[in-house]
């Protein structure tokens, strides 16, 4: 604001702007015209649209779920509101505040509309829901860690594993002594943490068949304690390897390479068969992205045995695949993914997780069996045989007749030898005869001279 004595003293000054600023300036507050409109509509219009209610079928699954023996025995805080009612009564709004209720945007009258077929119970507010016949509660359980598909194989160098609560006064030596006492022959831990003010030891153990399933189950006597082992994994593993001398981590790194090349090779499910897991996870993405929303895989087809084959690796497999008639493609109830549906007898529908199917499979892959190719390899392997055979028998021939020639040889020397004395005797014999002639004949011819001389 101007000072009162000067605003009489304020002139207008016109300014001539040029032509192409002018038209630019009239064209920008043309355009700001129909945008404002555009915006106005589409408000006017997000007022119009009104979200979709959510399918009854799936808002009562869920509501089910919540209240089942499968979910309360790990979930502590419905369990405890349950169990704080005496008549087991859960307020509906503590359903309504679940993440996957949220995403459906389920209200209190979609629960009350889709329970009327269920054998879950409504107080008669509407306001509680309650398990059937108000069952009792299962004992409340540890919830089993799930591994992420980047930790599957975070343990292949060998397991990284901790123990906590440890007694006082306990040194790291009697944990170690009590591990290894357990541990199969030949298997050796690479390394063990002192016991650190939390009470907690850690451990590296080097890798062997078997040895994740092995430090899940392993439980040790400490201390009169007893201690149940804990696998490192995410945060816990990243804290645990940085106490881990380096030429460990090394050693780790090295067996986890020799894992991988071991677990890189040609698998069979069912009657197809892959190059690894990894081109198994890539056919069954093509068989979801390749079909429409709802339609089913062709029983006689090939996809239909691979998926049929690759449900039989999950953890209830064996349950879920009861009554199975068809397969189908259709998007998740959970979001905006696409998973695969069994259809079942009656036509009744359950959607199943191919990922835990797959991670299975990851875990305890179905390698082709070698035996299969077996027979060949002796045949080619006995070809050469039989060919040494002979050459081992012709040689051996050659051999005999060069020995028997060296014989024939030998006596024959041994012969002309005896043979030889033989000649010598004779012709001495001769020799002395000839003498004893030749003597006779010098005896008779003195004797006739004497006759002669007389």
């Amino acid at each position: 604001a101007l000072p009162i004595s000067q605003q009489g003293s304020i002139k207008f000054v016109s300014v001539n702007l040029p032509r192409d600023n002018m038209a630019d300036t009239a064209a920008a507050e043309k355009r700001k015209e129909p945008e404002t409109a555009a915006v106005a509509s589409t408000e006017t219009d997000a007022k119009r649209l009104k979200p979709t209610p959510p399918d009854a079928a799936v808002v009562r699954k869920q509501v089910e779920y919540y209240l089942s023996d499968e979910n309360l025995k790990y979930d502590k805080f419905f369990h405890d509101k349950i169990s704080g009612n005496a008549d087991g009564w859960l307020d509906l709004t503590l359903i309504l505040s679940c993440n996957k209720m949220k995403q459906m945007r389920a209200t209190k009258d979609d629960v009350v509309a889709s329970l009327k077929d269920s054998k879950m119970e409504l107080n008669e507010a509407g306001t509680h829901v309650r398990r059937p016949g108000n069952a009792a509660l299962p004992n409340l359980e540890a919830k089993p860690t799930h591994q992420k598909k980047s930790s599957i194989h975070a343990h292949d160098g060998g397991v990284v594993a901790i123990f906590k609560n440890i007694p006082e006064e306990q040194q790291w030596t009697q944990i170690k002594a009590a591990v290894q006492e357990k541990l199969p022959q030949k298997v050796n831990l690479w390394f063990v943490s002192q016991v650190s003010d939390k009470n907690e030891c850690m451990l590296s153990c080097a890798p062997f068949e078997g040895d994740i399933a092995f430090f899940e189950e392993l439980a040790i006597e400490v201390g009169g304690t007893t201690l149940k082992c804990e696998i490192c994994f995410g945060e816990n593993l990243q804290k645990a390897l940085k106490e881990i001398p380096k030429h460990i981590i090394v050693k780790r790194e090295r067996e986890s390479r020799k894992r991988q090349k071991e677990r890189n090779r040609p698998i069979k499910l069912g009657t197809s068969h892959f190059n690894n897991v990894a081109m198994l996870r890539g056919r069954v993405k093509e068989i979801l992205n390749s079909r429409s929303d709802g339609e089913q895989l062709k029983p006689d087809g090939s996809d239909f045995k691979l998926i049929k084959c690759l449900l039989e690796f999950h953890p209830s497999g064996a349950e879920k695949s009861q009554g199975l008639v068809g397969i189908k493609v259709a998007k998740s109830q959970q979001g905006d993914s696409r998973c695969f549906y069994m259809i079942k007898e009656g036509g009744k529908e359950e959607d199943f997780s191919a990922k835990k199917c797959l991670d299975a499979v990851e875990l305890n892959p179905p390698y082709v069996q070698t035996e299969e190719k077996k027979p060949v390899a002796k045949a080619a392997a006995e070809k050469p045989a039989e060919g040494e055979k002979k050459e081992e028998a012709a040689a051996e021939k050659k051999e005999e007749a060069a020995a028997e020639k060296k014989e024939e040889a030998a006596a024959e020397k041994k012969e002309a030898a005896a043979e030889k004395p033989a000649e010598g005797e004779k012709k001495e014999e001769a020799a002395a005869e000839k003498k004893e002639e030749a003597a006779a004949e010098k005896k008779e011819e003195a004797a006739a001279e004497k006759k002669e001389e007389a």
